[in-house]
Formats: C-alpha cells, sequence, structure tokens
C-alpha cells in the first residue's frame, strides 16, 4: 500500500469516528396528557410519552421536567427508559392506573398545573432537549429546543397528539390517541339527481260519429242514435199502415 493511499484510509476512519451517531431516542414525543376527572378530582392525571417505532434509548438517564406556564421548573422526574426500545412510556398518579386501566412506569407525586409545560430530556452522554409540549396558556416558554402547543384539557378528557397536532378527546392510556372524532369525517352529500321529462299525455280517443258537439261525450252520442233508431221504425209502421188501406180499396 502506497503512502497516499494509507494516508486516505487513516483519514476516512477517522471522520466515520468522529461522525456524532444519531440516536432514535429524537422521535420520543410528549403525546397526551389529562389533568382531572369529570368531576374535577386532580387525583386523576398521567402524562403519556409516545415513539411511533418503539426506538431504543441508549444515552440514559432519561427525564421527564414539569414547568408551569411562566416556564418555572416545577419537578423533575427520572424514568427508567434506557437500553431497551419503548413504544409508550407513562407517568401517572395511582389512582389514574386504577380508573384507567394501566400501570405506570414512574409516578406522579406531584399536581400538573393546569397551565402548564413538559419537557423530556436527555441527561446521558450529551445532555440534550428531545421534546417540549405546553398546554393551555403560557406566559413563558421553559427552555428547550422544540415546543408543541395545545389546548389546557376539559375535566375528564385529555390532550393528545394526532398526527402532530393536538386534540382534546377521552383519554386513552395505553392506546392509539384519538382526534375526538368517534363517527369518522362527515360524509358528502351526492349531487342532486335531474328529474326526468314530464309523461306524455295520452291521445284523446275521438268520439262516436253522432255526438252532440256542444258536450262531446260518448253517452250523449249513444242516446241519439238510439232516437234515430226509433224514428226509423215509426216511419216504417206508417208506411205499412198505407200500403194495407190501399190494397182495401182495390177490392
Amino acid at each position: 500500500m502506497s503512502i497516499r493511499t494509507s494516508l486516505v484510509a487513516t483519514s476516512l476512519m477517522v471522520m466515520v469516528s468522529a461522525a456524532p451517531v444519531l440516536a432514535a431516542e429524537h422521535l420520543m414525543k410528549v403525546g397526551e396528557v389529562m389533568l382531572a376527572t369529570a368531576g374535577g378530582s386532580t387525583a386523576v392525571q398521567f402524562i403519556e410519552l409516545e415513539d411511533p417505532g418503539g426506538e431504543p434509548f441508549p444515552n440514559p438517564p432519561y427525564v421527564l421536567q414539569i414547568f408551569n406556564a411562566a416556564g418555572a421548573l416545577q419537578t423533575t422526574y427520572t424514568t427508567t427508559l434506557g437500553g431497551a426500545t419503548a413504544t409508550r412510556y407513562i407517568l401517572g398518579t395511582t389512582q389514574a392506573g386504577i380508573d384507567l386501566g394501566f400501570t405506570p412506569q414512574t409516578l406522579l407525586t406531584s399536581t400538573l398545573p393546569t397551565d402548564g409545560q413538559a419537557c423530556f430530556r436527555r441527561n446521558g452522554g450529551l445532555p440534550a432537549t428531545i421534546h417540549c409540549f405546553a398546554w393551555g396558556t403560557i406566559t413563558g416558554i421553559a427552555p428547550g429546543d422544540t415546543m408543541n402547543n395545545g389546548a389546557s384539557p376539559a375535566n375528564g378528557m385529555s390532550v393528545q397528539r394526532v398526527g402532530g397536532v393536538y386534540f382534546v378527546a377521552a383519554p386513552t392510556p395505553n392506546a392509539a390517541n384519538s382526534n375526538g372524532m368517534v363517527d369518522g369525517p362527515p360524509t358528502v352529500d351526492a349531487p342532486p339527481t335531474v328529474d326526468g321529462p314530464p309523461p306524455a299525455d295520452a291521445a284523446v280517443t275521438p268520439d262516436a260519429p253522432g255526438g252532440n258537439p256542444a258536450t262531446p261525450k260518448d253517452d250523449e252520442g249513444c242516446s241519439v242514435g238510439a232516437g234515430a233508431s226509433w224514428f226509423g221504425l215509426a216511419m216504417l209502421g206508417l208506411l205499412l199502415i198505407v200500403r194495407r188501406s190501399s190494397t182495401r180499396r182495390r177490392r
């Protein structure tokens, strides 16, 4: 191997070893937040982290930090994410797990604010903010390089990420999120059909001959014909009487 070839090969090895490896952990998002029951109890709260591909988390520890509406840090929760792959990870209260049928991987021990923010961060390796989500009215943004916004969910509901947009719907821990459209998108009415041409009237049958022109009805035509027949019989009878009288005179 020439000196030139050796130098090129060494340079390539250095470049490859120095290139940063993009961990799949960056796909994890704050996917769902619930704040209270339908009756307003904050004993039922949870935050669900979601990774669409079930990717590995090679640089633990990973934490979830909760901020208030002004952007002040309230609580930091250390997760058990690390090494193994994960699709969903729920931080929730004990009562939320009982009422909604799931087991929290990390217990929430402080009350989530009505208007607040949550940031998922990597504290191992090169620390970095992976994703932040703010719900409700925010007056100061928590430090982070990504911030999505959504509404503060009403009691008994949660705010959920669907296709990169946050909707308020019935809570769906450990299940696919919902945009609140139970019956799907509205159907489009078919275009109106065009009425066909009106049916043609049937041809009028002419009255029988001899009808009354003033009131052309078939029954009147029949009555005129009957009168003409009686008149003919009367004339025939009169003719017979005249002929019989003439014969008697000749005798």
